[in-house]
């Protein structure tokens, strides 16, 4: 298991499997410190990463090699005019819920029109626990976590590898259950599919016509 493991990285392969080939150009919104908007380029020709943190944006491009066609801008989804049909894949990872709930709706519609046609977008995202399955799919999250935690706190203190998490990383709880965000995202774009995972997440995947 590799010491730079996170609830998020664990669904990297899923997105990166949905990517087209060819995808000539790629837009990572709320890119955080950069490390998915890196795997992405090795699937991509370009890639526009975006994030409204400053820190997080002098953090990504601090780990982005030179030899990596990635472009990092310092901007929230809603000050950034994205060139319609500009994109073969945009993925949102643990960012949309960053977003007043109102604006969940809006934010799909801008990411669904800079999409070329037969692009792909892929959101991993965060849920309000509200139901009874809610709380099931969190329950069965328990042991899987400590046994990977405890796996890399021990991996870490033999090696000396650090946490490679960057500090100050940004967090906020989710306002939108499951229910409504499929709900939303179905009124959005039709054919949309959603889907609850493990450790807390759903994914969201549409394919532009």
């Amino acid at each position: 298991m590799a010491l730079s493991w996170n609830h998020n990285a664990h669904y990297h392969g899923l997105l990166l499997d949905r990517v087209p080939r060819p995808c000539a150009r790629a837009l990572d919104v709320g890119c955080g410190d950069g490390r998915f908007a890196r795997l992405l380029a090795g699937r991509a020709g370009q890639v526009d990463a975006i994030d409204p943190d400053p820190r997080m944006v002098d953090a990504a491009r601090r780990r982005t090699p030179a030899r990596l066609d990635v472009r990092f801008t310092k901007a929230a989804l809603g000050e950034i005019d994205l060139e319609p049909g500009a994109y073969g894949f945009v993925s949102a990872i643990s960012s949309l819920h960053h977003l007043p709930a109102a604006e969940f709706g809006d934010a799909l519609r801008r990411l669904e029109a800079a999409l070329a046609p037969g692009g792909v977008l892929a959101v991993l995202g965060l849920y309000r626990e509200e139901t009874a399955n809610d709380r099931a799919a969190s329950g069965a999250a328990l042991l899987p976590q400590w046994a990977m935690g405890g796996a890399l706190a021990a991996g870490r203190a033999l090696t000396g590898v650090p946490d490679p998490a960057e500090p100050g990383m940004p967090v906020a709880e989710p306002e939108m259950g499951l229910r409504r965000i499929a709900a939303e995202a179905g009124a959005v774009l039709p054919g949309v599919r959603v889907r609850r995972l493990l450790f807390w997440r759903y994914c969201l995947f549409y394919t532009r016509p």
